[in-house]
């Protein structure tokens, strides 16, 4: 029973750090599997950096989103869509900040015992940006009719150092033919992020006190 409290707890504290979207993710984000022929759509974006998003794996495809004009990349606009073809098996992604010079990997913090800079979800109003834009609500809604899954990835694009607010929707993507995939062990991770998520407000409020 005490372990049930427990973990309701700690999910209480992790939906309400979530809910703010403005605290960091301490603990292993819940991460993407491709189950078949993925297709990458853009989403949504408000930062001022210009940033790459870049897969890893299963495949290594490069360019395949940018905010804003950079190198060999077009600036995209919400509901571009890039077929990323059959993969199977975990997916990483890499989001790099060319106007800092910062890269950051879905499923590694930026140091050791330090923030994630991925919120994955497959509910979009996670991220408190309001509805999907027509664009993205279109080629979403297209996906869907075609049987396809939707997971979507938010990204933050600065680090702690460089003021990072941990809001997760300075660049938000979505990937159909995938589903969702939650590190273990669970409790653990929940009760962490809470815990962390909880501190890092106390922190904040500190601060501004």
């Amino acid at each position: 029973m005490a372990k049930k409290y427990l973990l309701a707890a700690a999910a209480g504290l992790l939906m309400s750090a979530a809910a703010a979207n403005a605290a960091p993710i301490f603990t292993p984000p819940a991460g993407l599997t491709a189950v078949g022929d993925v297709t990458a759509v853009y989403i949504f974006a408000d930062a001022g950096d210009t940033s790459i998003l870049n897969e890893l794996t299963p495949s290594a495809i490069a360019q395949i989103f940018c905010n804003h004009p950079t190198g060999g990349c077009a600036a995209n606009v919400p509901g571009n869509q890039v077929d990323l073809g059959v993969q199977a098996g975990p997916m990483t992604f890499s989001l790099a900040n060319v106007t800092t010079g910062s890269t950051f990997t879905s499923n590694t913090p930026e140091s050791v015992g330090g923030p994630y800079h991925v919120l994955v979800s497959t509910n979009y109003a996670d991220y408190g940006v309001g509805a999907l834009l027509p664009g993205a609500q279109s080629a979403i809604d297209a996906l869907i009719a075609a049987g396809k899954s939707i997971t979507y990835v938010g990204w933050e694009d600065l680090s702690t150092a460089q003021g990072s607010d941990f809001d997760y929707n300075d660049l938000i993507f979505a990937f159909a033919g995938t589903r969702i995939s939650l590190p273990e062990p669970v409790t653990v991770s929940l009760f962490g992020a809470g815990l962390a998520g909880a501190a890092w407000m106390r922190r904040r409020k500190s601060k501004k006190a």
